[in-house]
């Protein structure tokens, strides 16, 4: 009895919610940006967004609202279209997808220092492999690349990204390049990562744009340990009060009354 009062008394005290949420994204940009924000150079032109123009020296993002305020993503399906030109010449410097935190300004090329970040990377900086190439990096770190021709001469792309527990997978022009199950070991998922588009040029430039952005997530709650209500509280005092009356009856019984005789 006074383990099941005591029982009773710790599940109104103490709960925790492990609820699913889904948060989404979905995006043409034929009417504005909707919940997301424009930064740096980035502009919304022709029913597409340009992150930079054909010139040097440029940056701008795409930085969408936290889907899941409050609450941790576990999984994700993002699929966009890219775009990159003038055809026909070395282009500069790329475009980055990140899941991570969002940007004090603006993102590049590189994408976000931690957290997950796909690179379409254009122009040769002394990496390996050597651009164009698509890589894939985990706090920051190439963990998967692919050297293939990133100029697409304006026209628009398909890329799609997928990530869960098993890792990250990426599929770039239909499976031009596709990457299945990249390890992801060392990035923790928290509350409050974006999804956030970056470009940049430097000494040499792209117009860089992109299109048809969806992203669905799948999320979990925070834990919380609720505070009780008056009334809980009153009946946890009273269920612990109940046991201990309960336990000194119980002594009582147990023990021999005063001036009670024994046998020798």
């Amino acid at each position: 009895m006074q383990t099941r009062i005591l029982a009773i008394a710790a599940a109104l005290a103490v709960g925790t919610s492990g609820a699913c949420y889904a948060g989404a994204y979905n995006n043409d940009f034929s009417a504005g940006v909707g919940a997301a924000s424009l930064r740096g150079t980035a502009v919304l032109d022709s029913g597409s967004v340009r992150l930079t123009p054909d010139d040097t020296s440029q940056q701008g993002s795409l930085v969408i609202n936290d889907l899941d305020p409050g609450s941790i993503v576990q999984s994700f399906d993002a699929s966009f279209t890219l775009s990159t030109a003038p055809a026909g010449v070395s282009l500069a410097d790329g475009v980055s997808f990140s899941f991570g935190p969002a940007p004090g300004d603006t993102y590049g090329e590189s994408g976000a220092s931690s957290g997950l970040v796909v690179t379409f990377d254009l122009w040769d900086n002394g990496e390996s492999p050597t651009p164009p190439v698509i890589r894939v990096l985990v706090n920051g770190a190439q963990v998967a690349a692919t050297q293939v021709a990133l100029n697409t001469g304006g026209s628009f792309l398909p890329v799609t990204v997928h990530y869960d527990s098993s890792g990250l997978d990426v599929d770039f022009n239909s499976g031009a390049v596709s990457f299945s199950n990249v390890n992801t070991a060392g990035f923790a998922p928290g509350a409050g990562l974006r999804f956030t588009f970056g470009a940049r040029t430097g000494a040499g430039s792209a117009e860089q744009r992109i299109d048809d952005v969806s992203i669905v997530t799948s999320a979990t709650a925070l834990k919380t340990t609720p505070v009780p209500t008056l009334t809980q509280w009153g009946m946890i005092v009273a269920a612990t009060l109940l046991a201990g009356l309960g336990a000194h009856a119980l002594r009582r019984r147990r023990s021999p009354g005063i001036g009670a005789s024994r046998r020798s």
